[in-house]
């Protein structure tokens, strides 16, 4: 899947090495580092897109198959969002989603990265909602120390998705489309297999 010039696996491979590598221990909880440095190599590539904070939740489902959910981030008391993302014109951009088994009390199967089409309605699996929707060239500002990191972790993201010499290896799957679910679950994929039984029913839990 390519974003102009920007193609999505590499970008998103990029990001996921640059999280685990800079935040061993936490990189389920840096959404806004992702996003900062997706809207960054998006802008040094000529493509226009905004950071968007609000509340994101996907369903999840036990290896097992025995206990399904909805789980995510949302409900902040802090004053600020509880999740963010990217949007282009065309596609709501968010990896930082297939991290939530990370933290989840029962083991999940592996959820997907989100590069949706945002010509499709999102499916009842796959659901966001605004707060704060950030100007394309809104300066985010933050004390000295994380301005630092965000700095040297947004440089890092630029380096490595541009150098030939890194490998760009997605450990994971992306989640584009209403035909992309159906492809993953035909290929026996756990959580698209879930998530289209999911889609079926008539009442489901909603942020």
């Amino acid at each position: 899947m390519r974003i102009g010039r920007v193609k999505v696996e590499d970008l998103y491979a990029t990001i996921d090495k640059c999280l685990r590598q800079n935040f061993p221990t936490d990189y389920d909880s840096r959404c806004l580092y992702s996003a900062c440095a997706i809207h960054s190599v998006l802008k040094s590539e000529g493509i226009s897109s905004v950071i968007v904070g609000g509340d994101a939740v996907v369903f999840t489902v036990s290896i097992d198959g025995s206990q399904a959910s909805v789980e995510g981030f949302a409900g902040s008391k802090q004053g600020q969002p509880s999740h963010y993302w990217v949007e282009t014109n065309d596609v709501l951009l968010d990896p930082n989603v297939s991290y939530l088994q990370k933290s989840s009390r029962i083991k999940r199967v592996p959820m997907p990265m989100i590069a949706w089409e945002r010509k499709n309605v999102l499916p009842k699996s796959l659901q966001y909602k605004d707060r704060v929707r950030y100007h394309e060239n809104a300066e985010f500002r933050f004390p000295e120390d994380i301005a630092e990191r965000m700095e040297s972790f947004i440089d890092m993201c630029k380096k490595r998705y541009t150098s030939k010499a890194a490998k760009k290896k997605l450990y994971g799957f992306i989640l584009s489309s209403p035909e992309s679910l159906k492809q993953h679950a035909s290929s026996d994929n756990k959580w698209a297999i879930g998530a289209m039984r999911f889609q079926t029913m008539t009442s489901v839990p909603t942020i």
